[in-house]
């Protein structure tokens, strides 16, 4: 299989892993589960699995404890920050519009890669990003019922991809070296982890003991913390192979996958501009993609 066919299959599955995140997300916080233990329990889901699909990864941290520093800053922009925001965002401004949040980002990433010549300058591929936007931002006002009732949380969630798009950039432009992909994924998982227990140490959080006592609510748990897992593997591939302009475009895709499961599953509204707009999110993000590997093709 060509590289830039897994890219694009990296791609998809990072946006399905995330999208299956937030209609969990949405379920176990209906049940009960507090905001800041469904950030925890990600962070613990991403240590644990890495953990077990590469038993070295542990060991050769040890050789980069000088990149501590990159390690926390990564975290801190890609994880700890958004997936705060958008664990306490959900319940309030539903699945639909809390993709938005992994959407914009791709503005975000576009505007700061150029500017730091991560990215050099296209008409073509700025184009299809310019479709992907207004296919957001016509999703956008569909969710216009939602923006109403989401009060507050609609600014609190713009706190997400702003976080986003800098840590895109930042963690292609500060990567420690040959480092390897899961080990960096491991190292920024486990700053998470620590991150999250501080704040739920100063912040006390209360997860009825009723939830845990559930059978389908730990059955859901534990798949709630292996997506997460494998989602951190697939960004941290994707991020070393293609590039964070590259990995933006998963977010518009979460917003399609997005807007698909909220309708179907919590009968969220979905109108015919939803659909057109999705339809939109697709065409640029495959038009993207396809300029891009073009261009990656003809650099080799």
């Amino acid at each position: 299989m060509r590289k830039t066919t897994i890219d694009g299959v990296m791609l998809w599955g990072m946006a399905a892993t995330v999208t299956t995140s937030l209609v969990l997300l949405r379920y176990l916080q209906s049940q009960g589960l507090h905001p800041v233990h469904a950030a925890l329990s990600q962070a613990i889901g991403c240590v644990v699995c890495i953990a077990i699909i590469d038993r070295g990864a542990l060991t050769r941290l040890v050789a980069y404890r000088s990149s501590l520093r990159y390690f926390m800053i990564a975290s801190l922009l890609g994880f700890t920050i958004p997936r705060l925001v958008v664990s306490g965002a959900v319940s309030h401004t539903g699945v639909g519009l809390t993709t938005l949040a992994f959407t914009l980002p791709l503005v975000i990433t576009y505007v700061i890669a150029l500017f730091l010549n991560v990215e050099a300058f296209d008409r073509k591929r700025l184009a299809f990003l310019s479709l992907t936007l207004i296919g957001a931002i016509l999703y956008v006002s569909t969710r216009m019922d939602a923006m109403n009732s989401g009060g507050i949380w609609i600014y609190i969630l713009m706190l997400a991809p702003l976080a986003l798009g800098i840590g895109n950039v930042y963690r292609s432009l500060a990567w420690p070296g040959t480092l390897n992909p899961t080990t960096t994924a491991l190292a920024t998982s486990l700053c998470s982890l620590v991150t999250y227990v501080v704040i739920a140490g100063l912040f006390p959080a209360t997860t009825p003991v009723s939830f845990f006592l559930s059978g389908s609510n730990a059955l859901l748990m534990l798949v709630f913390m292996a997506i997460a897992g494998t989602s951190q593997m697939l960004l941290f591939h994707l991020q070393l192979s293609a590039g964070p302009v590259y990995i933006g475009q998963s977010g518009a895709l979460v917003v399609l996958l997005g807007g698909l499961t909220g309708a179907v599953l919590f009968h969220e509204h979905y109108t015919m501009l939803t659909l057109v707009s999705s339809l939109l999110i697709l065409f640029g993000v495959y038009s993207y993609s396809k300029s891009h590997s073009v261009a990656k093709a003809s650099s080799v």
